[in-house]
């Protein structure tokens, strides 16, 4: 259980104990909201709930923010078909990242070394991968799975990540395929090229 103060205090590392996990989120007004704990946005601990439905697939989602969490309880755990209808939830539309666990830590491992690479910090927190302590990256790693409420950090990621040379095993400092300017190239005009530290890093 964790109160409003207390909860917005934890750490990412902190809040991955919730995730997956059936939670009770007590907000202010004393207007209580049940459902599975996808994710927590890490700059304003804004809580992502899954409430799954009957049928295959079918779910609803909403968002507590941060601001108005007076308390978090875990009241149920997930059983083996329940932890995966939530862990495919939101991969729809990135079939071809579906694969094996292997497949995906692969995924994961190349991810951070490609954002490494840009000379942007991340470390892994559970199976997501942090970038900049503002944006969380979750299974199975693709533009979509990007989550911050920090606009210019996301659109930032996500163009790396749509820029990430594949297949596996193909350098990180290959130019991109779409004509785009490489990370390891100068950068045109004077200006900063995208392997060097960014000011929002």
């Amino acid at each position: 259980m964790s109160t409003t103060s207390a909860w917005r205090q934890q750490t990412p590392r902190d809040w991955e104990h919730y995730v997956n996990k059936q939670v009770t989120v007590t907000a202010h007004g004393q207007q209580q909201h049940r459902g599975w704990l996808h994710t927590v946005d890490p700059v304003t601990a804004s809580v992502v709930l899954v409430q799954l439905g009957e049928a295959a697939g079918g779910c609803s989602v909403s968002v507590v923010m941060g601001h108005a969490v007076e308390q978090v309880e875990v009241v149920g755990e997930a059983d083996e078909e329940t932890a995966l209808r939530l862990s495919s939830l939101f991969r729809s539309e990135a079939p071809e990242l579906r694969g094996s666990v292997e497949d995906v830590k692969r995924r994961r491992e190349e991810l951070r070394g490609w954002l490494q690479q840009n000379r942007v910090p991340v470390e892994e927190v559970g199976e997501d991968l942090l970038v900049a302590g503002v944006l969380t990256v979750r299974p199975p790693y693709a533009e979509q799975d990007c989550f911050s409420s920090n606009q210019m950090v996301l659109a930032r990621i996500q163009g790396l990540l749509a820029r990430m040379p594949t297949p596996a095993g193909q350098p990180f400092d290959q130019p991109a395929a779409d004509g785009q300017q490489s990370c390891d190239q100068p950068a045109a005009d004077g200006q900063q090229s995208c392997d060097q530290p960014s000011a929002g890093f």
